[in-house]
This record gives C-alpha cells, structure tokens and sequence, in this order.
C-alpha cells in the first residue's frame, strides 16, 4: 500500500513538471518552469543523530510560479546518505518533496522562505530495513541570478516520522537552476 502512495506522489511531480508554460508562468521573461540541481550536507538532528553521522544531500528539481500566484511550486527528488557510528550501519533516505516558495523581493538577488510536504523512503542494513513515511519541511535560502541561471543556497528543517521515532535533519545545500 505505501509503496503506491509513493508511485501516487512520483506521477503527480512528473505531471507538474510537464504543466504548459502558458499555466506555470514566472515573472518577466523567465522560461515557465525552472530545472535545477543540488547537493550538500545533511546534518542528523535527534533520534537519527544517535546513529548516523552528517551526511551528503543529491537532488533535482523543477519549479514554477502558476499565474497570478505569489509563491513557486518546486517538485523535488532528493537522496541523502548518512554513515553510521557506534556500530550502526549506513541510513539512506530518498524524498520526494512538493514545497511552495515564497520569495521576500519581486526579482533579482532574493532572499525566500520555502516549506511543504513528502514522501521519504528510508533504508538500512543494504535495504533490508526499509518504509515509506510521510514528512514536511521548512526553511529559507538566498537565491542569486548570474546570466542565464540562477544559484541558491539553502538551509531547511525536515521532519520525518520513522518507526515510532523521528528522523530530523538539516540539510544546507547549494543549487543550480536553469
């Protein structure tokens, strides 16, 4: 059942992904959806810093601004990858992600706020020991235009309800969108 809320949440970003240009539409003469690229570390807050160390943080991205809205829709799908200590082994979680962006200036170099909810696969022990669980996040960034892109840097909050225990991370990444 979990795994087809998952396929659910996976077809739903694909499909915002492929809305029409006419329907997502950003400011001036932006393209109507961004795709983008980012990684960094991800720090283990909580239950997870008991037996994981920082980690890393890999993802991709589209995002858009419907018309007439104030705030982007960003799909995401991320992978981040935790070592153990104390003897525990390697914790992996795979996140799609649908969060709202809410930049703090019209256009150019912007400060923004961003939060939203998804769907983390976590693993353990190669795989063995694996769910799916529902999650959110929160957080903020600074976003900077450079010619025909636009880089970012970005620290968030995310909870993760995980077999009775929380997963809590933060994750400080720098991306890329095109």
């Amino acid at each position: 059942m979990k795994l087809s809320r998952f396929a659910t949440i996976a077809a739903a970003a694909a499909a915002l992904a492929a809305i029409p240009g006419r329907t997502l539409r950003a400011q001036g003469t932006e393209p109507a959806v961004h795709f983008g690229a980012f990684g960094g570390l991800n720090i283990p807050l909580s239950d997870l810093s008991r037996t994981a160390q920082t980690g890393f943080t890999l993802g991709g991205m589209a995002q858009g601004t419907p018309q007439g809205w104030p705030v982007a829709l960003r799909g995401e799908l991320a992978y981040s990858s935790f070592s153990g200590k104390h003897n525990y082994v390697a914790q992996n979680v795979t996140a799609l992600n649908i969060d709202a962006v809410l930049p703090l200036m019209p256009s150019g170099d912007t400060p923004y706020f961003l939060g939203g909810i998804g769907l983390n696969h976590t693993s353990a022990f190669a795989g063995l020991a694996s769910e799916n669980d529902i999650g959110f996040n929160f957080g903020g960034g600074m976003k900077w235009q450079l010619a025909d892109v636009s880089t970012y840097l970005e620290l968030r909050y995310v909870y993760v309800s995980h077999s009775g225990a929380s997963w809590q991370m933060l994750p400080l990444t720098f991306g890329v969108l095109f």
